[in-house]
């Protein structure tokens, strides 16, 4: 049983990680072509529209077995402990990556406060050298 919580959760990312793709595609063909190459054709739009239309459905799906499985989870006992132990293990994994990573996080976050600092000074300095050669008018 703890075998199809791991495959929903499995179909889940997978949904959520086609989503980005979906938009991608969705604002791609709204863009502006100035190669000066023919307009797309309306089957390709109707292509693109309908493998659209069929993620919504497969998000719809995805959605109920997500609920199905979640009301079943909370009504079987073995269910909730294998997800909450699934959920646990989750957990620990996230912590152990961020404290693998953070000397490196620490060293990134560090660079770009660096960085803005940088780009901040360069900009008060162009404003005060624009300012300078501005005269005041009277």
């Amino acid at each position: 049983m703890s075998s199809r919580f791991v495959f929903v959760a499995g179909a889940l990312l997978t949904s959520l990680a086609a989503i980005p793709l979906s938009a991608q595609q969705s604002t791609g063909s709204a863009r502006r072509d100035t190669t000066g190459a023919p307009p797309r054709s309306s089957h390709a739009t109707t292509v693109s529209d309908s493998a659209l239309v069929e993620l919504g459905r497969a998000i719809s799906v995805l959605a109920t077995t997500v609920q199905t499985v979640v009301e079943e989870t909370a009504k079987n006992p073995e269910m909730r402990a294998a997800a909450v132990q699934t959920a646990g293990k989750a957990v620990s994994l996230a912590q152990r990556t961020l404290e693998e990573n953070r000397g490196e996080l620490e060293r990134l976050l560090a660079e770009a406060s660096r960085k803005l600092a940088a780009a901040e000074a360069s900009e008060r300095a162009k404003a005060a050298e624009k300012s300078k050669a501005t005269p005041s008018k009277p």
